[in-house]
């Protein structure tokens, strides 16, 4: 899973470092579930398990929760962005805020934060161009990764959130492929 993680997803998933959600020094970060997209339940569900490290009925526990609802808490920084990948890729929205954070705010600033970070632009909807997928095993697992395994015939122009398309463009170039954000 981590080699999804290159600086440049990094960098895509970390629009809003935590830091200016929390200070430095937190101890733990929690994985919250904005919105659930998408129409694969089993894909999300499987995100929401390698997400926060749950076995299935775990999961689907978590995922009939009212949104928003926390996907994992006390999570290292790094395990919560892995996390916030798996769900993006899955069309889901996520938002990782300081442990502390989500324990001790009012639950009306909770609410107001939820629903700021769920219409920030990186999870507005744009129009990608899908131009080229290598038929190999890089493209296989492209597909498999943000396509929920479907190989679109080329050239394809799909809505996404803007964070996954930011991504998919990245990963596309890295693998010989051609994704561009329209």
């Amino acid at each position: 899973m981590t080699e999804w993680l290159d600086t440049e997803t990094k960098a895509a998933l970390e629009r809003i470092p935590p830091w200016k959600l929390a200070p430095p020094d937190t101890a733990g970060f929690t994985l919250v579930l904005l919105a659930a997209g998408g129409d694969d339940r089993v894909a999300l569900a499987a995100a929401v398990q390698r997400a926060a490290g749950v076995p299935a009925e775990e999961a689907d526990r978590i995922l009939g929760r009212p949104l928003p609802t926390a996907v994992g808490k006390g999570l290292v920084y790094a395990d919560a962005q892995i996390g916030q990948f798996e769900l993006i890729c899955c069309d889901a929205v996520s938002a990782i805020i300081a442990d502390d954070v989500v324990a001790e705010a009012p639950a009306e600033y909770l609410a107001d934060l939820y629903a700021r970070l769920r219409r920030s632009e990186e999870f507005e909807i744009v129009w990608v161009q899908i131009d080229r997928i290598p038929s190999d095993r890089a493209g296989y697992e492209f597909c498999a990764r943000f396509l929920n395994g479907h190989q679109p015939a080329v050239p394809a122009t799909v809505a996404l959130m803007r964070k996954k398309a930011r991504i998919m463009a990245h990963w596309a170039s890295r693998m010989g492929g051609h994704v561009e954000v329209l």
